[in-house]
């Protein structure tokens, strides 16, 4: 499903912490790829999950927001083992 110029804000990835949420849009990051939607939510309940990790593939053009999505569940999760404000469980 192409976006186009309709690109959902980060304010629109609700598995993401607040901080996170914020933080992304503090850098200037007002609008996220199709990518970043759809393997964020699935990498951050992998990451909360107590099974072992499974692979998962992606595709994209170059530049298109691959990276993020396997960022943000680390940085998360690492906040998370020393909670931080918007991040606590």
């Amino acid at each position: 499903m192409p976006l186009g110029d309709r690109r959902p804000a980060p304010a629109n990835l609700p598995a993401l912490c607040p901080e996170l949420r914020a933080r992304l849009a503090a850098e200037g990051i007002e609008q996220v790829f199709l990518v970043q939607v759809t393997v964020l939510p699935e990498l951050l309940a992998a990451a909360e999950s107590p099974l072992p990790p499974a692979d998962l593939c992606v595709s994209a053009p170059a530049g298109r927001g691959k990276t993020l999505p396997f960022v943000l569940p680390l940085v998360q999760a690492r906040r998370r083992g020393a909670p931080a404000a918007g991040c606590a469980r």
